[in-house]
């Protein structure tokens, strides 16, 4: 499974957020999917790419990304939160 995250560039989303980002989902994922491949990029605009799933393997992976994304709490350097 390969998976991409473009970041819209004008959200400022700094490297420390981008690589914590990256280091939680490589975890969750890689529990679920050990040959994941993981991308993160910065882009135009917001996009989340699957590829090489199946359907219900598509939708498990978009359901925890945006469950990591959503519990930033647990991941976001600190100097990031504040």
């Amino acid at each position: 499974m390969k998976i991409e995250i473009i970041l819209d560039r004008r959200q400022s989303i700094s490297p420390a957020v981008q690589e914590a980002l990256y280091q939680a989902l490589l975890e969750r994922l890689s529990e679920r999917y050990p040959d994941i491949s993981l991308r993160i990029a910065v882009g135009s605009a917001m996009a989340l790419n699957v590829s090489r799933a199946t359907s219900d393997d598509k939708e498990a992976a978009i359901e925890l990304v945006q469950s990591v994304w959503e519990d930033a709490d647990s991941w976001m350097p600190e100097a990031e939160l504040a």
